[in-house]
């Protein structure tokens, strides 16, 4: 019997290239070489990548349409892309104003835009922005209960903001370590804080034995330069609060805060998916990131691919 191209036995370096393409297809997104190149688990150069894409298409493993690669069934999804990309066009200036009034906010040191929106891949222009933030020891909760005011501003405007993950600056190391958090922390895209930003990167190099091709950090839309009247705001803002009275609101404001999302985790049976700590505030009820894990193991165990421990 003839043998066919699926039943021809797979380079072990062709997995690795179709390992990007089957994180992405998690989320119904294709990639481009570049994309792919970026997101290898293993360092290979642009020559050797472009060779084994090439044979993975002549043998059917992946098709090429226009500039994006996608598995055989798949053949929708770079119109798809593209359709999302308008998405994004439109939610990205909004995404941006929102996101340099969350930056003028007293102690808050970067800001940065992940989920959907940091790959462009947002369902619709009326999706989620989910932001990832960093402040000032000790005025963490005082910084997210300013924001909630902010998030029900923008509600009103129809513009759904998610400050979902905040840190202090004591805590810039990633204690968990995996594949899904090294890719949100690659493909997150700062708009405010470069010196805060550049210290997570490097603080969390490990970030590069998953992920070895994408170390350049994304610069592309980050400015430290806030208006006359934002900066008048931080400046102020964080004099009235510096001392006593913005110890007494944190202290308060953390209790309350925590105590209320305790019980909420407790509701959904989140308690192992959420962090609030005085210098953490975690609030991912859904358990996305193990979520994506498990979908990116059985693709690969589907495929009849390897995975090389980095999924835990």
């Amino acid at each position: 019997m003839a043998q066919t191209d699926q039943d021809v036995e797979i380079h072990p370096m062709m997995e690795e290239v179709l390992k990007p393409l089957l994180y992405a297809d998690i989320f119904d997104y294709p990639l481009t070489f570049k994309e792919i190149h970026r997101f290898l688990e293993f360092k290979a150069s642009p020559d050797t990548v472009r060779m084994l894409l090439d044979e993975a298409v002549q043998t059917q493993r992946i098709t090429l349409v226009g500039q994006y690669y996608c598995f055989t069934d798949k053949t929708h999804l770079p119109a798809l892309r593209q359709k999302r990309q308008q998405a994004s066009r439109r939610l990205w200036p909004k995404a941006l104003h929102y996101g340099r009034w969350i930056a003028s906010l007293p102690f808050v040191r970067q800001v940065s835009i992940t989920g959907s929106l940091a790959v462009n891949n947002p369902r619709d222009d009326g999706d989620d922005i989910d932001f990832f933030i960093i402040t000032a020891p000790n005025r963490l909760w005082l910084c997210r209960a300013l924001m909630i005011l902010m998030v029900r501003l923008g509600r009103k405007r129809g513009v759904h903001l998610c400050p979902n993950y905040l840190l202090t600056e004591n805590v810039m190391v990633f204690h968990e370590n995996n594949l899904y958090i090294a890719r949100e922390l690659l493909q997150m895209v700062p708009i405010y804080g470069k010196d805060a930003y550049l210290k997570i990167r490097a603080e969390n190099d490990w970030v590069t034995t998953y992920l070895p091709q994408a170390e350049d950090p994304n610069l592309d839309k980050l400015n430290d330069t806030l208006s006359q009247a934002q900066t008048l705001l931080k400046q102020v803002s964080e004099f009235l609060l510096r001392g006593p009275v913005g110890n007494l609101a944190e202290k308060y404001l953390r209790r309350w805060q925590m105590n209320k999302h305790l019980k909420l985790a407790a509701q959904y049976g989140a308690l192992d998916k959420v962090t609030f700590t005085a210098d953490e505030c975690k609030g991912h009820y859904d358990g996305h990131g193990q979520k994506t894990l498990t979908a990116y193991r059985n693709r690969v165990n589907q495929q009849g691919l390897t995975h090389n421990g980095k999924l835990q």
